[in-house]
């Protein structure tokens, strides 16, 4: 009798990872209600292993995005999943990271993420035009999202690089030295603070609201001895400095 019902166990069980690993990821994601800013293209593939050849994010495009459930989280649960996306052969943003998603929270690990830097400057309110130069990093060790009745940030650790910034500006390339950013969460909001230790003098804080999806900073820039001369002559759109010479930025 304990004969049989061990093979019953092992007969069902393997019936249910048969299950689960052959049930396409399309009809799983058809039955998730996803935010209006967010559309997803080309789904194939499994649950077990996945693909989306494009995903867009209020206008954004990521593309190939490939998943893979580790097998021993179904164990331990909630599942883990890793995720990649992007090469260094197609546009937009490139990297990987670790997804656990239970009823409460949506927990990211070991974030790395590359992408264009004038891809982030398109969708920054400048006061001139311009074209940024070299790739943006972001590394997060950690973010927690709680996810209730609203999305808010209950932790993150990381930091976004700018290595060998530059931008080409009036006609002019310009080079401004490295830029670091650190993430972090401000009362329910995701932070990224400027380090003021670059050639603009910039100090700047950005915060998301994750519950609306909006955007905003201030900071100040304050021309040093490092400060680029070919913008000095743009400072005047910005505005006028305070009695410290700084000059605010707010959006």
């Amino acid at each position: 009798m304990k004969k049989w019902f061990a093979f019953t166990a092992i007969f069902l069980s393997s019936y249910m990872v048969f299950l689960l690993a052959s049930t396409p990821l399309a009809l799983v994601i058809n039955n998730v209600k996803l935010p209006k800013n967010i559309v997803l293209q080309g789904i194939s593939g499994s649950i077990w292993h996945g693909e989306i050849t494009k995903v867009i994010i209020n206008n954004n495009e990521i593309e190939q995005v490939k998943t893979a459930v580790s097998f021993w989280s179904l164990f331990s649960l909630p599942p883990n999943v890793q995720v990649t996306f992007g090469d260094a052969m197609s546009s937009g943003p490139e990297g990987q990271l670790s997804l656990t998603l239970s009823s409460e929270q949506l927990t990211l690990t070991d974030v790395e993420i590359f992408m264009s830097a004038n891809d982030i400057a398109k969708q920054l309110p400048l006061p001139i035009p311009l074209s940024a130069q070299g790739n943006v990093e972001l590394f997060l060790s950690e973010l927690v999202i709680t996810t209730g009745a609203q999305l808010s940030c209950s932790k993150a650790e990381g930091e976004l690089l700018w290595s060998r910034a530059g931008v080409v500006a009036l006609e002019q390339n310009i080079k401004l030295g490295k830029f670091t950013t650190e993430i972090s969460c401000n009362q329910g909001k995701l932070l990224a603070k400027v380090s003021p230790k670059n050639n603009l003098g910039l100090s700047f804080d950005g915060v998301l609201t994750l519950a609306t999806q909006k955007v905003s900073g201030n900071g100040y820039l304050k021309p040093g001895a490092k400060f680029p001369p070919q913008l000095r002559s743009t400072l005047s759109f910005i505005g006028r400095p305070d009695n410290q010479g700084r000059y605010q930025l707010r959006f």
